[in-house]
């Protein structure tokens, strides 16, 4: 284990915490949670990757909006009822010495069912279909985007004050944020379109609504697809160009690769063992040279300027990556 992964075990510092080691457990989706909130089996199954040693654990998708339930089981973190859920999950994971991050989400046009089943009203950058779940998405008005963002800051705030270390904001799988950012999606003619400053505005309101909302130790992350794995949907240089751009407002960068709005793209939210073991690890190179140094470092999970890649199941060839 130590010849295969020799910085496993070295602690890492990302902003305000040192994580134990380089062991991470991703943001998945548990189908765990009652009435949306943290519940004792949720807790429980986190506890015990915590005490199996993991270093640092994304939590789940927290919903950040009333039009960001997706689905009937989402956590949602837009209301004080979720603290005290969020509070006794952090404390379960620090006692083990465990960094605990959750994830902020918003899935735009991606939204699979209503609370009560039925098919839910959409909103996205402009009203532009999905091919998936087959939904035609309202376009938002200025009003809307504010109180999004409005509710991104209010969760982070939430998830703050219930003690957990930070938040990865969900930019991947072309959720919300990625649909801002897609020229191919987003039509619209104000100061959210145009040019990649422009298609970053959104994203760029979020993170600094985060930051304000919490305080300098809170860590701020970003996930996004290298590559959608979609011809409408973002590109490597695409993706690329605005993780270059946002990388003032970050302290991490975890990419992934497809969509959620296709069906061949969405082979990848998951990816099956017919496909290649550790796929991404070009684009994780690539990204990792483009963005400056001085991120963190380590070997399998984290990339030398702070880029992590979860599409492994065992590690690339040594010779290829080599780790401060």
């Amino acid at each position: 284990m130590q010849t295969a992964f020799p910085h496993l075990f070295e602690p890492l510092q990302i902003r305000g915490k040192r994580l134990k080691n380089r062991i991470m457990s991703t943001g998945h989706d548990t189908c765990l949670p009652t009435d949306n909130l943290v519940n004792d089996k949720l807790i429980a199954y986190q506890r015990d990757r915590a005490a199996g040693g993991v270093g640092l654990i994304v939590l789940q998708v927290a919903g950040v909006h009333d039009s960001a339930r997706y689905t009937s089981h989402v956590l949602m973190a837009t209301d004080d009822a979720c603290i005290d859920g969020y509070r006794q999950l952090a404390e379960a994971c620090h006692a083990h010495g465990t960094v605990v991050l959750s994830q902020l989400f918003h899935p735009g046009r991606e939204i699979m069912e209503s609370a009560d089943g039925l098919l839910a009203v959409a909103y996205s950058a402009s009203s532009e279909h999905n091919e998936r779940f087959r939904v035609m998405p309202r376009a938002l008005d200025q009003a809307m985007i504010d109180e999004i963002v409005k509710g991104y800051a209010s969760a982070a705030r939430r998830l703050h004050q219930a003690g957990l270390d930070g938040v990865e904001v969900v930019a991947s799988h072309g959720y919300l944020p990625a649909q801002f950012l897609n020229p191919r999606v987003n039509l619209r003619s104000d100061g959210y379109n145009g040019e990649l400053e422009q298609r970053l505005r959104f994203l760029r309101e979020v993170l600094a609504a985060v930051r304000a909302a919490t305080d300098e130790q809170f860590i701020i992350g970003l996930r996004i697809s290298a590559d959608e794995r979609d011809s409408q949907g973002l590109s490597e240089d695409e993706s690329l160009a605005a993780a270059v751009a946002l990388q003032g407002q970050l302290d991490y960068l975890h990419i992934v690769a497809g969509t959620s709005a296709s069906l061949g793209g969405a082979v990848h939210i998951v990816p099956p063992m017919a496909i290649e073991p550790a796929y991404l690890a070009r684009e994780a190179a690539t990204f990792k040279l483009s963005l400056k140094t001085g991120w963190p470092a380590s070997w399998p999970a984290w990339w030398k300027c702070g880029v992590l890649a979860t599409a492994w199941r065992r590690a690339p060839p040594k010779k290829r990556f080599t780790t401060a």
